[in-house]
């Protein structure tokens, strides 16, 4: 485990921002006639799912525990490798649309699909039942950040003032979860920090997109059970650190990367699944700043990576509601 003195070194605690209002996410949307008409199907298709999913497990009221009956029955009614076939259909070459594409396919599903898939081999948990309903909650409003006319109301009513608190996202980062093989990994988390992290929820979604490519990333290239995270308060920033531990293959490979250019992670995207396509990260990172390019983020600090002994460590930045 790194101490926290080390998460604290690795970048300045106070960041250079040219932005003079909260990220909104139109700058980063498309439209559902973009899209190749398979893949509009197709997101057309997941969307609707995730919302009877996510009705079928929301809470009658707050902190009541829901039913694992309805849960079952959306299992009996639905064939996930069918659903997760599709999914894995949606490509283009479109590079924006291949960006929104990645994050459909990724963000929150991954971990989704794997609480589905345990919930139908096992007795349901009221937990999962839990995380369940986060998940498709994100995951669908992830979606409506990035196509913005999917479902035009509900992104309406994404876009009003609403703050958010950090405990949602650590609890979200808390709950992810992954496979090494048959193994699953374990997302823990060091959280610092309390109070507000955004003002709306297109705001939290693009922060959800950033925690969760970078999440993936690390539960996709770990050679351990274990992914580490930190949640730390700066000055007027939120700095957010993923660490795995990689393996001496992968690490001389990512000291090469690094070495020939600290920022080449931040500026490439890829679902080819080589590790080196955070380039959604620094976009959005770069759109909350008001600073653009993976270069100029990297060397301020704003988004980062290093090795550390047998750690692979990536971080980011977001500036803390109100300041």
């Amino acid at each position: 485990m790194l101490s926290l003195d080390t998460i604290l070194r690795l970048a300045p605690d106070v960041l250079e921002t040219t932005r003079g209002s909260r990220y909104r996410a139109d700058e980063q949307a498309t439209d559902l006639a973009s899209f190749h008409p398979d893949d509009r199907r197709v997101l057309v298709f997941l969307y609707a799912l995730l919302d009877e999913l996510e009705t079928v497990v929301r809470p009658s009221s707050p902190g009541t525990p829901q039913s694992s009956e309805p849960l079952a029955a959306f299992l009996a009614r639905h064939d996930l490798s069918d659903v997760i076939a599709q999914v894995r259909t949606l490509g283009t070459h479109d590079e924006r649309l291949a960006a929104t594409i990645h994050d459909v396919r990724g963000g929150a599903l991954t971990t989704l699909f794997v609480q589905l898939a345990r919930s139908r081999r096992a007795p349901i948990r009221a937990d999962i039942v839990h995380a369940i309903h986060l998940g498709a909650r994100d995951h669908m409003k992830m979606m409506r950040n990035v196509v913005r006319d999917l479902d035009a109301p509900a992104r309406e009513r994404d876009l009003s003032p609403i703050p958010h608190s950090l405990g949602d996202l650590v609890n979200a980062m808390r709950e992810f979860t992954g496979m090494v093989g048959d193994e699953r990994v374990v997302v823990t988390v060091d959280a610092r920090a309390e109070g507000t992290i955004a003002e709306s929820c297109v705001e939290v979604s693009a922060i959800d997109r950033v925690v969760y490519n970078l999440l993936n990333n690390a539960v996709r290239y770990t050679n351990h059970p274990e992914v580490n995270a930190w949640v730390v308060p700066l000055v007027g920033d939120l700095r957010v650190v993923v660490a795995n531990r990689v393996s001496e293959e992968q690490r001389a490979r990512l000291h090469e990367a690094l070495t020939r250019d600290p920022s080449a992670i931040f500026g490439a995207f890829t679902t080819s699944g080589s590790g080196h396509g955070l380039r959604i990260v620094s976009d959005l990172v770069g759109r909350a700043y008001g600073i653009s390019g993976a270069e100029s983020l990297t060397r301020g600090g704003h988004v980062g990576a290093r090795l550390l002994d047998d750690a692979f460590l990536t971080w980011f930045h977001w500036p803390l509601s109100g300041a």
